[in-house]
């Protein structure tokens, strides 16, 4: 059985159990979380630095993937207009995917489309 020195008085043993004081486990703590700020802060930097070469190199991309999460987020996934939206994105998906594999298993007759539309 533990000591009554050595316990909390719930049968626990006490912080200093390892023999090291309150203030040690403060200047710990206090040392993870200066630590740990600091990776937050280099990864915050680091993660700025990324958006801001991306909105620079490609600002319409971005600007719709902001749009797009802010949709998402906003709860406009289950709305009507989504639902009208994929169905059409899916429509001229598969337009675009029955065109490209005309073209690949037929090569010559694709030619002689494209020619006529032209």
């Amino acid at each position: 059985m533990t000591s009554p020195d050595s316990s909390n008085g719930a049968g626990d043993p006490s912080p200093a159990a390892d023999g090291r004081s309150l203030g040690d486990h403060c200047r710990e703590i206090n040392q993870d979380a200066h630590a740990l700020a600091a990776a937050v802060q280099d990864a915050t930097s680091s993660l700025e630095g990324y958006l801001t070469e991306r909105v620079q190199r490609r600002p319409y991309v971005t600007l719709g993937v902001a749009a797009g999460v802010g949709y998402v987020l906003g709860g406009g996934l289950g709305s009507r207009l989504t639902a009208a939206l994929l169905r059409a994105a899916a429509r001229v998906a598969l337009a675009v995917a029955a065109r490209e594999l005309g073209d690949r298993l037929s090569p010559a007759a694709s030619v002689s489309v494209h020619a006529k539309s032209s």
